[in-house]
């Protein structure tokens, strides 16, 4: 029996791709408030827009927060605490249902901006004050 040997090469490639950044700069803010007798929602979308419901009086306008996404231009899976609990004064507190942009974005290497909106209920009799709360966000490449 004859037996022939046959040689061929392979290849390997690879893309480094850059580390991905996730840079808080505007912080979720509501603005001031006034509750009133009756209990009412507050509103800050994504875009940008304040939306007073029921009787709350909202003084100024409400910002979403922003965040600076820099790396790669592939997608990004956003994962984030749906509710942050907001304390105040006396161990008061308001919950926030937090509104994100979407499930997905795209990074890029100039700086892709996501922002995030809140949802919360004032009720009537909460004590005046400042709130404030942390939350969970992350940015994974896909």
């Amino acid at each position: 029996m004859v037996h022939t040997a046959n040689a061929a090469s392979g290849g390997a490639a690879v893309t480094i791709i850059r580390s991905l950044s996730a840079t808080q700069e505007e912080s979720l803010d509501f603005g001031r408030i006034l509750p009133a007798a009756r209990d009412g929602m507050v509103t800050v979308r994504p875009d940008g827009g304040t939306e007073c419901n029921g009787v709350t009086l909202c003084l100024g306008e409400g910002k979403p927060a922003l965040f600076r996404l820099t790396g790669a231009e592939l997608p990004l899976a956003v994962s984030i605490d749906p509710v942050v609990a907001m304390t105040g004064p006396d161990a008061a507190h308001v919950m926030v249902t937090l509104l994100p942009s979407g499930p997905v974005v795209m990074a890029s290497p100039a700086g892709t901006a996501y922002a995030v909106g809140g949802q919360m209920i004032v009720a009537a009799g909460t004590p005046p004050g400042i709130y404030a709360g942390q939350y969970n966000i992350s940015f994974e490449y896909q």
